[in-house]
């Protein structure tokens, strides 16, 4: 349960301590909420169980494809690495739709609703999968997988973006890629686990495990309240303000004062927006709004450009052709997921400090030396017996995964939800996301054919695309930590209705007018 506690009088001299903590500057403020919630940390817990849902979603098939039963049924015809490539392509192209199609209901009927939407198909998906008896029904329900899992992935950081506070937003909002690998590493154990069944179930059981978990998030959004600033945007005012002082009490706050004042910055902003005109037309006829587009198409160009979902997608197969048998494929596998964990662990734990520009451009730069040095080791000992060349390739493996989700993974989740204005957020996020699952597909779905056709050659459309990304985002992207939501508009020349500072100020000078017609 919540350590905040309950509702108290406010006094002028907590407010005017919590004023004392704010810099003037916008680009250093202080951690000024002097803690963060048990309540909020457990909503985003919840919440990040949604990227646990698109991990497994888009993972399940990785190791599946390696099992001997699902090899029996559906890959012994003269085809199967198009079907393969086939497999991979359609649930990204079904989670690119899933990326368009989350935004009106999100905007319509809330942040909930559309992942309790995007949970609905999954658990359909699922059941599908694991009953596919021919090969064009395990497609359908691929396809389908994918626009549960597309919609979930971009919903979900909107939500946790929306619940959390500035000073962990980074953290928290990162959960979502701590739920993505968690699911990967668990997909991987089902993989290993799975390949000692000795029964033509054998590659159902992963799907059975997708169908479960895909119920058990739609049952944990019962436990979650709706997003505040949702909430604002569509007049539900004092319910929005329940809901902040909720999320945001803190033991050094405990009357809720920052929270009142967080209430009246969202409303000031969402007074000011609400004229405004949506639409992805507008989005990229207006300036701030286009760059913000710019920036959510480029941090997904630049992070798939690393070739990260390809190869997570393929890691079981292309151990595979370093000469490992199915288990010891299925069992690195596993093994590479959790170097990827603990990434995630460090990229959330230094996302808030610093900077998500900063971690993005290492990433950036890091994974293209990473992939340069295993270009050159996969053109000279992929598919030799030539041991020490093999062993180094295994470890860069393991280590570009690790680099990757130590500095981009979770940082760009964050990035991508944070930059839009609350009345284009959902709509932002489906171009972010929109960008993730086009370049995903573009760099996934001819793998197999472009490894089997120009092997080593395909590593350096990674490189050249990662290196060139990255100079661009570093010159080119904002940085964002610890400012509010509201205050980012200035960072992409929007105005902001009131800035923070002010909206306490106001807040003291309320509470100030009420003591004293009270005395």
């Amino acid at each position: 349960m919540s350590d905040e506690p309950q509702n108290s009088p406010t006094s002028v001299t907590d407010a005017a301590k919590m004023t004392s903590r704010l810099s003037t500057d916008s680009n250093d403020v202080q951690p000024h909420m002097g803690g963060t919630s048990k309540r909020v940390i457990q909503v985003c817990v919840t919440a990040s169980l949604g990227g646990f849902l698109y991990g497994f979603s888009a993972n399940s098939m990785s190791g599946t494809l390696a099992q001997t039963s699902f090899i029996a049924q559906f890959l012994t015809t003269p085809d199967a690495t198009s079907r393969m490539d086939g497999l991979l392509a359609v649930f990204l192209g079904g989670a690119f739709v899933g990326a368009i199609v989350q935004a009106p209901i999100s905007n319509k009927w809330g942040r909930k609703k559309a992942n309790l939407s995007a949970a609905s198909i999954a658990v359909i998906a699922g059941v599908m999968q694991s009953a596919s008896y021919h090969f064009p029904m395990l497609m359908v329900a691929r396809i389908l997988c994918g626009i549960g899992a597309g919609m979930v992935l971009a919903n979900s950081p909107v939500y946790m973006s929306e619940v959390a506070p500035p000073h962990t937003r980074g953290l928290l909002v990162g959960l979502q890629g701590i739920g993505i690998v968690s699911a990967y590493i668990l997909c991987s154990l089902c993989a290993l686990v799975f390949s000692f069944v000795q029964n033509p179930v054998q590659w159902r059981l992963t799907f059975i495990v997708l169908t479960v978990a895909a119920a058990g998030f739609a049952i944990s959004l019962i436990f979650l309240p709706e997003s505040p600033r949702w909430l604002m945007e569509n007049g539900r005012e004092e319910q929005a303000k329940i809901e902040l002082e909720r999320l945001h009490r803190t033991k050094s706050d405990p009357s809720g004062a920052l929270a009142r004042a967080e209430a009246i910055q969202i409303k000031a902003q969402v007074e000011a927006e609400k004229n405004l005109p949506k639409g992805y037309i507008y989005i990229f006829k207006t300036p701030a709004l286009r760059k913000r587009a710019y920036c959510s198409i480029l941090l997904w160009v630049m992070g798939q450009g690393t070739g990260i979902t390809a190869i997570a997608n393929l890691i079981p197969v292309l151990m595979g052709g370093l000469g490992f048998d199915s288990t010891l494929q299925l069992g690195l596998g596993l093994v590479w997921t959790v170097g990827l964990l603990f990434g995630c662990i460090v990229n959330v734990a230094y996302v808030d400090k610093v900077g998500r520009v900063r971690l993005l451009v290492i990433g950036g730069f890091t994974n293209a030396t990473i992939l340069a040095i295993m270009t050159a080791l996969v053109k000279y000992y992929l598919n030799t017996t030539y041991k020490p060349g093999i062993n180094a390739l295994v470890a860069l493996y393991f280590i570009f995964g690790f680099a990757f989700t130590a500095t981009i993974e979770c940082t760009a989740y964050v990035y991508g939800s944070e930059i839009w204005p609350t009345h284009l957020r959902s709509e932002g996020s489906t171009i972010a996301y929109g960008s993730f699952f086009a370049n995903a597909l573009a760099y996934s779905a001819p793998i197999n054919l472009a490894l089997a056709n120009i092997g080593w050659k395909y590593y350096l459309v990674f490189v050249a695309v990662t290196v060139v990304s990255t100079i661009v985002l570093a010159f080119y992207f904002p940085e964002t930590k610890n400012l509010t939501l509201e205050e980012i508009n200035a960072k992409f020349g929007d105005d902001v209705a009131i800035g923070l500072d002010d909206a306490i100020a106001t807040e003291v000078q309320t509470v100030d007018n009420g003591e004293k017609k009270s005395d």
